[in-house]
């Protein structure tokens, strides 16, 4: 796998060198508790004016020893941007023919043998207990694997491709828990990416600073465009990490790698289920689903109080976790992934059905079924081009299909995926002038209506 930019030395100025980034006229200096400091250049005088340097030049010269730190630090210490960078430790980077000047390390738990029954206990209670034995054993190995993987290429410093984990239960069943217990796994550093993945914003220096980025149901939308744009995202930030652009406000965009783990918490009602987005062959295999359900919690979970004392419980195991993962589990060999992550994708089977039921392709399907209700009566094949189709299915539900058809060639790519799923019963035809599908009455009977 590929490794992250690896830090370079510069000559120094003093115990610990200076940076200079122009964009912002900042001089980054690092302070007694290790904190990067930016200081504008009055800022900056008085630094090193309590460093002993004098502000007044020498008979006979130029500079003040001053102004030559400043201009010493301008001309050779200069960078690109600074702050902190997602899977790298403070340094100086040299990344994509740039100079980056990272501010801040994650905080990564150090494995140590020990007993982490109250984090077994949620794990299996979660994702197992409330499951056929079978799917429950998978669903615990998949997150067990996912975690081990996301983990080792932390701390190796690779950009391990990795899909986004969707964690679907009901509500306070401890899915939002678990999720920010990944965070302290993974470095400590968490953010909420909702914002940069539907478009809200072009700003993602927020996302570049936490390995960890987080959605939730209630942020997201249904609408179909909008999940088609959550996938490409999702996209983005799973599997094509190799060069990526931090944009913050105010400054340049910087060309970067990221490195992330992306989890979705959502209640697993079909309406919370509609934000993902349609498991089509472009992002099906970058999602793991996984079912959440309600268990009996090993402490109370009452007042605050309990509640805060149980997740410190928790934090404190995730070393003797981590330890466990690396060292003594192996990834069985049905789970196992040897080709891109690690470990094989999984949805689960329910979960999966459900979302087949409200994706586009199973809208069309429905009002395939309303638009052509005489040809199951006389149970004759349909023969039209897509845009016919398309033409029948507006005058037919002109409301739905305005929100289906919400880009060019829609009909005609919904169409392809029920061909794929349907190949008996969905056939493209083409001669030398046109191509038009032929539609055999069974699909348009084989299913009751999607329930909405």
């Amino acid at each position: 796998m590929p490794d992250f930019p690896q830090p370079i030395t510069l000559s120094s100025f003093g115990e610990e060198p200076d940076y200079f980034e122009p964009l912002s006229s900042r001089f980054l200096v690092r302070n007694t508790t290790g904190r990067w400091l930016p200081l504008l250049e009055s800022g900056y005088k008085r630094e090193l004016r309590s460093r002993g340097l004098k502000s007044k030049p020498d008979e006979g010269d130029t500079l003040s020893d001053i102004d030559a730190a400043i201009l010493d630090v301008q001309h050779h210490r200069d960078i690109s941007h600074y702050g902190p960078i997602c899977g790298k430790n403070a340094g100086l980077l040299e990344a994509n023919g740039q100079r980056i000047l990272v501010t801040e390390d994650p905080r990564l738990p150090e494995p140590a043998p020990g007993a982490w029954a109250n984090l077994r206990a949620v794990l299996e209670g979660l994702l197992q207990k409330g499951e056929d034995e079978a799917i429950g054993r998978r669903q615990v190995a998949t997150f067990h694997g996912w975690i081990k993987s996301s983990v080792e290429a932390l701390r190796a410093g690779e950009l391990q491709q990795q899909q986004a984990l969707a964690l679907c239960g009901p509500p306070r069943c401890g899915k939002s828990f678990l999720q920010g217990i990944i965070t302290h796994m993974l470095g400590g550093r968490g953010a909420k990416a909702e914002r940069y993945f539907s478009g809200k914003t072009p700003f993602n220096a927020d996302l570049y600073a936490a390995e960890h980025l987080m959605l939730e149901d209630e942020h997201c939308s249904t609408r179909i465009e909008n999940r088609l744009k959550l996938g490409s995202s999702i996209k983005q930030h799973t599997v094509s990490t190799y060069l990526g652009s931090l944009h913050a406000k105010g400054r340049n965009a910087v060309n970067l790698p990221g490195w992330w783990r992306v989890s979705i918490t959502l209640n697993d009602d079909p309406e919370a289920m509609m934000v993902l987005p349609p498991l089509d062959q472009h992002i099906a295999d970058k999602i793991i689903i996984l079912r959440a359900s309600v268990f009996q919690w090993p402490m109370p979970m009452v007042t605050t109080a309990d509640r805060t004392g149980f997740h410190a419980r928790v934090v404190s195991e995730i070393p003797a976790y981590l330890h466990w993962l690396l060292h003594e589990w192996q990834v069985p060999h049905e789970v196992i992934d040897p080709h891109r992550y690690n470990v094989a994708t999984f949805h689960h089977p329910e979960l999966a059905e459900a979302l087949h039921c409200f994706s586009p392709e199973a809208e069309l399907h429905e009002l395939l079924q309303l638009t052509y209700a005489d040809a199951v009566l006389h149970r004759v094949p349909v023969e039209a081009t897509a845009a016919e189709i398309e033409a029948a299915v507006r005058y037919r539900d002109p409301a739905r299909a305005d929100r289906l058809f919400s880009f060019r060639n829609a009909c005609s790519t919904y169409l392809g995926r029920l061909a794929k799923k349907y190949p008996q019963q969905l056939e493209a035809m083409r001669d030398k002038t046109r191509r038009w599908w032929v539609i055999d009455h069974g699909l348009l009977s084989s299913q009751p209506p999607v329930t909405r």
